[in-house]
């Protein structure tokens, strides 16, 4: 059975008129994060969520003063946070839907992690500096979170969040290790292109599955990010990775039989 994003009883979801206008209106000044991140790069790849909703709301990293242009753009109204409120929402954007609900967008200045603030700062720098300026419409540039950040991002949300948001976290994981897949394999093909580091990112994936998170996630919810390295179709693309593709397989082989033990 398919799961459901959760949302507050005063929201509504974003339908695809309203992701599509604040897109188009969004520029490069702001990056979108989360789960719409995750849809996007879901729909260039191909991916199929298979009838279920991978989203109801909306997330990008930027600046009070761009969250408030935006709002204007599309005509949304604007909540700005207490000043002495400690969160990482500097603005939400919020939609009239039917019923009395509201459409949100939750416009950020730092992103969750289960370890803290320092790492969520350094996550956040990371995920500016990583994304990737895409067309979304003719003319009309956007900047998005890269799909390996999407994998850290939603490994993040189904470790510390679970209880909060409930499973369709796991969902999204699972969606997010079929996207760093994809990308890994665009990396692959493209391994002419010096910008595209095919074995510095299996390292990072390797990392991050070896990391308390990734540990965490496939020990609670038997979810495994070395998933997302496709050994099999990488060693008939990369035969120069093989090393590093051998020390992935040798991982995924040590964790099943720690996962058999238990």
């Amino acid at each position: 059975m398919p799961t459901v994003p959760k949302l507050p009883p005063d929201e509504a979801p974003l339908d695809e008129k309203t992701i599509d206008l604040v897109l188009s209106n969004m520029g490069t000044d702001m990056v979108l994060v989360g789960g719409q991140a995750l849809a996007f790069w879901m729909s260039r790849f191909g991916i199929e969520p298979d009838g279920a909703a991978i989203s109801n709301d909306g997330d990008a990293l930027g600046k009070v003063a761009k969250a408030i242009d935006l709002a204007q753009a599309i005509k949304a109204r604007v909540e700005l946070p207490a000043k002495t409120s400690r969160t990482a929402i500097v603005a939400q954007l919020r939609l009239p839907a039917a019923g009395g609900r509201e459409r949100n967008i939750d416009v950020l200045h730092k992103l969750y992690t289960v370890a803290g603030l320092k790492k969520s700062t350094d996550f956040t720098k990371r995920v500016i500096d990583d994304s990737v300026e895409v067309e979304w419409r003719p003319g009309r540039f956007i900047r998005v979170m890269d799909p390996f950040d999407v994998l850290e991002s939603r490994a993040q949300n189904a470790v510390g969040l679970f209880v909060e948001k409930g499973p369709h976290v796991l969902t999204q994981a699972r969606w997010a290790i079929q996207v760093a897949r994809e990308a890994l394999m665009k990396t692959a093909a493209a391994n002419a292109d010096p910008r595209d580091r095919l074995g510095s990112r299996i390292q990072r994936i390797y990392a991050l599955a070896r990391s308390q998170v990734g540990r965490r996630l496939l020990a609670e919810h038997q979810i495994e990010l070395l998933d997302a390295v496709d050994l099999d179709r990488l060693r008939a693309l990369a035969p120069l990775h093989s090393r590093q593709l051998e020390a992935v397989e040798k991982a995924k082989t040590q964790r099943i039989g720690r996962s058999v033990l238990r």
